[in-house]
């Protein structure tokens, strides 16, 4: 089945090394100006301009040839516990957009055809039953990581981020022993985007202009990226916001935004299977509106909704088909429904704390009483856990013979 018009067969990214390609950023302007002043602005954007290009090559190149940094499990010389410490802080002022911004990155990071590889090589992703326990884990590994002591070394954050980086590494020698090529460095950045990309760039869009929550939240997941592998050289999120930003803007122009443009079947097949898995989460979520959230995020051209969409440093082609119309009836209103309350509702504190308490509560059935999945699957495999009674990490094998 096709998820609309554009979709086509091919999930190849165009190659990012090929910068006179590169004209779609919106944070493109000219160096010239008349006053001296904004000259040195001018020239200054253009510098970190040029690093995010730098940036980018670099981890689509070398990046693309290297592994888990080998790293110890330790604290970077550059982690500002404050800092992270108000990054966890904001999940739960932020929960419900963050949620979904979330999970509107893991269906983009399905649009990268090396990580979508790993994906269907592990056959942990492929039907809703082995989605709906892959899924769950990660939002459960999540939470780990912004709900418990990071200051701790015994508390189950750490256990999570080493249960996690185990995993990631045995899924890798497995997939790179059966051809489908190895977790590299690029893939662990591009799925850290997945992560925070489209909730710090689409901030603007639900009125959160909170500098310090863009802040904290990228070096809480500069600083697990770090644990989780990634070298500083290729993380996404870098010293600052402001260079963050650079970074996070340029991945989200020049790798997501084609290859969420170019999607196949493979993609719609995978997404598929992640939303109707999570569905047993919240049976609200739908494939094709759940997809439309993301390309539109990214982006892609057709997937605009409001008149602001427009306003991305792409001018409006008004012959442009809006992939909007293609939806059935329900779909419409899951993705108008939804696009009306993170922009126009969500910025009042009372609609907040309730959607809030609703994903939490959510989080609370899955983990105590997952009736859905009960029903569907049998209380054997509903209930999914990451920890042991002990404390201890759960471990998880994927459906490799090798693994």
């Amino acid at each position: 089945m096709q998820v609309d018009s554009c979709t086509s067969n091919s999930s190849e990214i165009p190659d990012p090394t090929k910068r006179e390609a590169w004209n779609s950023g919106k944070m493109q302007s000219s160096p010239h100006s008349k006053d001296g002043h904004n000259a040195a602005g001018a020239s200054k954007l253009v510098q970190d301009q040029q690093a995010a290009e730098d940036y980018l090559e670099h981890l689509m190149t070398k990046g693309s040839q290297e592994g888990d940094s080998g790293a110890d499990l330790e604290l970077p010389s550059w982690y500002d516990e404050q800092l992270f410490r108000r990054g966890q802080s904001y999940f739960s002022t932020y929960r419900f957009v963050m949620n979904a911004g979330m999970l509107a990155g893991l269906i983009a990071v399905l649009a990268i055809p090396s990580i979508l590889r790993v994906l269907s090589c592990t056959r942990q992703s492929s039907t809703a039953f082995t989605a709906y326990r892959r899924y769950v884990r990660t939002i459960f590994h999540t939470q780990a990581w912004y709900n418990h002591n990071i200051a701790d070394r015994g508390s189950r954050f750490w256990t999570s981020i080493a249960a996690v980086r185990r995993a990631h590494s045995r899924s890798s020698h497995a997939c790179a022993r059966k051809g489908a090529g190895q977790i590299t460095q690029k893939d662990l950045a591009l799925t850290q985007f997945g992560f925070i990309g489209f909730i710090t760039m689409g901030a603007h869009r639900i009125k959160l202009n909170d500098p310090d929550f863009l802040e904290a939240t990228t070096h809480m997941w500069r600083v697990l990226g770090y644990l989780l592998g990634i070298k500083d050289e290729y993380n996404i999120c870098a010293r600052n916001w402001a260079e963050s930003k650079l970074r996070l803007d340029i991945v989200m122009r020049k790798v997501y935004e084609p290859a969420l443009t170019n999607t196949g079947e493979d993609f719609y097949r995978m997404t598929e299977a992640l939303i109707n898995g999570l569905w047993h989460m919240n049976t609200m979520l739908s494939v094709n509106a759940n997809i439309f959230f993301a390309k539109r995020l990214a982006c892609v051209k057709g997937y605009e909704y409001f008149s602001f969409d427009h306003e991305n440093g792409v001018e409006r082609d008004p012959q442009q088909k809006l992939h909007y119309y293609d939806m059935g009836w329900w779909d419409r209103f899951i993705v108008s429904y939804g696009l009306f309350l993170v922009t126009y509702l969500h910025r009042y504190a009372l609609v907040r704390w309730y959607f809030n308490f609703r994903i939490w509560l959510g989080d609370v059935l899955t983990y105590y009483l997952p009736y859905v999945a009960i029903w569907k699957f049998g209380p054997k495999f509903a209930y999914v856990r990451i920890f042991r009674k002990g404390g201890e990490a759960q471990d998880f094998t994927s459906g490799l013979k090798d693994d």
